[in-house]
């Protein structure tokens, strides 16, 4: 493990003439995006579903919107994919020249869902003798069908981007993730969340209340290995999925995530046990910081992990505490597998 103070050399990938990632240890990332946009186009396009006279038939894919990435941490695959699908079909009935047509949208194929749990919305214009039955084929058959393509598309991508991504070692094996839901929380919620709204005040007179949350968790980790991954700016970029634009990991630093939408400097440093932050979404108003500390306690068996934040805008202190406990906590927890959460 990487000692405070000292610069191991298994991290350090891009100071190596070879860039080899050393034994898997290091954050390494494949973006996915464009293979992912060719195959799903490939799948959906032309698609149908047949459910006795009853053909429909996928006409036109209007919106492919998302992205998809492949990573690897300590030998472990983690996949990242979120994409919003938008199209139109066509029904028809065996014997009759009768069309039907209607819009679809398939807006949560991400990796928090298995194939079976994406959701796929359909709309029918207008309406006919045969529209009640269409219906039913598109709420059954088509469903079914499309979701079964889907799940296609997820276990290529796996099987597609784990080629490569770890390396063979005298400890590890390569293993390809070809099948099952991937544990690892969506980040990005959290950036667009922050992102879309404005600083909550417009002048430096703002009047406002504050108020103290906190989150906490136990990790199966010491709190050497803890303290490393809520402090080394490569593992930093893996739990926030990249989104890190400064990170000066020293008394009066300065760091920014999520897009520049979480930002402030660290104020104290204890190796292994606390992290001191002068912290602020962009939110929050102009110029207010909340006070933030990670505390970390050996508790024998694991390592017991708190944050506290204080002075935080009433107005904003649940949101807060809710993106510390599922941006912080547990995409730290399941990056690097120190969950014991069931």
């Amino acid at each position: 493990m990487a000692k405070w103070g000292e610069g191991d050399p298994r991290w350090i990938v891009e100071e190596r003439a070879d860039a080899t990632n050393v034994n898997n240890w290091h954050w390494s990332e494949k973006n996915a995006t464009p293979w992912s946009l060719n195959r799903l186009r490939e799948l959906l396009t032309g698609f149908s579903a047949e459910d006795g006279p009853i053909v429909v038939t996928i006409d036109e894919i209007k919106k492919i919107d998302g992205e998809a990435t492949a990573n690897n941490r300590k030998a472990k695959l983690i996949f990242l994919f979120e994409w919003v699908i938008e199209g139109t079909f066509i029904a028809r009935i065996s014997g009759s020249e009768e069309e039907y047509k209607g819009k679809f949208d398939i807006p949560n194929l991400s990796d928090e869902n298995d194939a079976s749990e994406v959701d796929l919305n359909t709309s029918l214009d207008g309406n006919g003798p045969m529209a009640h039955q269409v219906r039913q084929v598109l709420n059954k058959s088509f469903v079914k069908k499309i979701q079964d393509v889907l799940g296609i598309y997820i276990r290529e991508l796996k099987e597609e981007f784990s080629k490569g991504l770890i390396l063979p070692t005298d400890q590890v094996k390569p293993q390809v993730v070809t099948k099952g839901k991937t544990t690892v929380v969506d980040k990005r919620q959290f950036q667009n969340t922050v992102i879309a709204e404005k600083d909550a005040s417009t002048s430096g007179n703002e009047v406002f209340s504050t108020k103290e949350v906190s989150v906490s968790d136990t990790f199966k980790a010491t709190p050497e290995r803890v303290f490393e991954a809520i402090s080394d700016t490569q593992l930093v970029r893996g739990w926030t999925n990249g989104s890190i634009q400064e990170w000066d990991f020293k008394e009066g630093g300065k760091f920014a995530l999520f897009g520049g939408n979480v930002t402030g400097t660290f104020e104290k440093i204890e190796p292994n046990k606390e992290i001191v932050k002068k912290w602020r979404l962009k939110k929050y108003p102009n110029n207010h910081h909340a006070t933030i500390h990670f505390t970390l306690k050996d508790n024998g068996s694991g390592t017991d992990i708190k944050i506290t934040a204080k002075e935080v805008p009433t107005h904003l202190a649940d949101e807060t505490q809710t993106g510390l406990d599922r941006y912080y906590l547990t995409s730290i927890a399941r990056t690097f597998g120190f969950s014991q959460r069931i």
